[in-house]
Protein backbone atom coordinates (compact mmCIF):
# COMPACT_ATOMS: atom_id res chain seq x y z
CA UNK A 1 0.00 0.00 0.00
CA UNK A 2 1.00 3.73 -0.81
CA UNK A 3 0.55 6.50 1.58
CA UNK A 4 -2.04 8.81 0.10
CA UNK A 5 -1.64 12.14 -1.00
CA UNK A 6 -2.82 15.00 1.51
CA UNK A 7 -3.54 18.70 0.53
CA UNK A 8 -1.26 20.96 2.81
CA UNK A 9 -3.53 22.40 5.39
CA UNK A 10 -0.93 25.51 5.55
CA UNK A 11 1.53 26.73 3.04
CA UNK A 12 4.85 25.92 4.54
CA UNK A 13 6.52 28.07 1.87
CA UNK A 14 5.30 31.60 3.04
CA UNK A 15 7.45 33.58 6.01
CA UNK A 16 6.52 32.71 9.10
CA UNK A 17 4.53 35.33 11.14
CA UNK A 18 0.94 36.38 11.31
CA UNK A 19 -0.39 38.34 8.85
CA UNK A 20 -4.38 39.49 8.69
CA UNK A 21 -6.52 39.23 5.67
CA UNK A 22 -7.03 42.18 3.33
CA UNK A 23 -10.45 42.51 4.22
CA UNK A 24 -10.19 42.73 7.74
CA UNK A 25 -7.48 45.44 7.54
CA UNK A 26 -9.92 48.06 5.29
CA UNK A 27 -11.77 50.40 7.65
CA UNK A 28 -15.12 51.51 6.25
CA UNK A 29 -16.00 53.61 9.10
CA UNK A 30 -13.87 56.58 8.48
CA UNK A 31 -16.43 59.98 9.02
CA UNK A 32 -19.48 58.53 7.65
CA UNK A 33 -22.25 60.21 9.08
CA UNK A 34 -26.24 58.90 10.41
CA UNK A 35 -27.37 60.43 6.09
CA UNK A 36 -24.38 57.95 4.82
CA UNK A 37 -25.91 54.93 7.06
CA UNK A 38 -29.54 55.82 6.08
CA UNK A 39 -28.77 55.89 2.50
CA UNK A 40 -27.42 52.61 2.51
CA UNK A 41 -30.15 50.82 4.56
CA UNK A 42 -32.54 52.29 1.78
CA UNK A 43 -30.57 50.88 -0.74
CA UNK A 44 -30.31 47.15 1.11
CA UNK A 45 -33.60 47.36 1.77
CA UNK A 46 -34.58 47.87 -1.56
CA UNK A 47 -32.31 44.61 -2.79
CA UNK A 48 -33.46 43.02 0.60
CA UNK A 49 -29.67 42.65 2.17
CA UNK A 50 -29.94 42.24 5.76
CA UNK A 51 -27.49 40.52 8.25
CA UNK A 52 -28.32 39.64 11.88
CA UNK A 53 -26.98 41.59 14.91
CA UNK A 54 -27.40 40.04 18.08
CA UNK A 55 -28.18 42.30 21.55
CA UNK A 56 -28.88 41.16 24.84
CA UNK A 57 -31.90 43.15 25.97
CA UNK A 58 -33.83 42.31 29.45
CA UNK A 59 -36.70 39.70 29.28
CA UNK A 60 -39.44 42.58 29.22
CA UNK A 61 -38.22 44.52 26.23
CA UNK A 62 -37.67 41.32 24.69
CA UNK A 63 -41.54 40.09 25.17
CA UNK A 64 -42.21 43.67 24.29
CA UNK A 65 -40.81 43.45 21.23
CA UNK A 66 -42.58 40.03 20.87
CA UNK A 67 -45.91 40.61 21.24
CA UNK A 68 -45.71 44.24 19.47
CA UNK A 69 -43.82 42.28 16.20
CA UNK A 70 -47.01 39.59 16.40
CA UNK A 71 -49.66 42.53 16.78
CA UNK A 72 -47.96 44.56 13.68
CA UNK A 73 -48.15 41.65 11.86
CA UNK A 74 -45.73 39.52 9.69
CA UNK A 75 -47.10 41.33 6.32
CA UNK A 76 -46.01 44.51 7.83
CA UNK A 77 -41.93 43.63 8.44
CA UNK A 78 -43.39 42.07 12.55
CA UNK A 79 -40.85 42.87 14.94
CA UNK A 80 -37.65 43.40 12.63
CA UNK A 81 -39.45 46.40 11.17
CA UNK A 82 -40.05 47.64 15.37
CA UNK A 83 -36.61 47.74 16.04
CA UNK A 84 -35.18 48.87 12.36
CA UNK A 85 -38.14 51.81 13.01
CA UNK A 86 -36.80 52.29 16.59
CA UNK A 87 -32.77 52.47 15.69
CA UNK A 88 -33.32 54.42 12.29
CA UNK A 89 -35.61 57.06 14.65
CA UNK A 90 -33.02 57.00 17.40
CA UNK A 91 -30.28 57.65 15.35
CA UNK A 92 -31.77 60.60 13.33
CA UNK A 93 -32.59 62.65 16.64
CA UNK A 94 -28.95 61.90 17.82
CA UNK A 95 -26.51 62.48 14.63
CA UNK A 96 -23.58 63.64 16.78
CA UNK A 97 -23.01 60.17 17.48
CA UNK A 98 -21.48 59.63 14.21
CA UNK A 99 -19.00 62.76 14.55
Amino acid sequence: MTKREFKKAVDTDKLSGLSQPKKFMESDTDNKQWSDYLEAITKEQENYEQVLYSVAVEPSLKEAIKIAGKNRGRVKGGAKSIVRDAMTSYFEKHPELFE
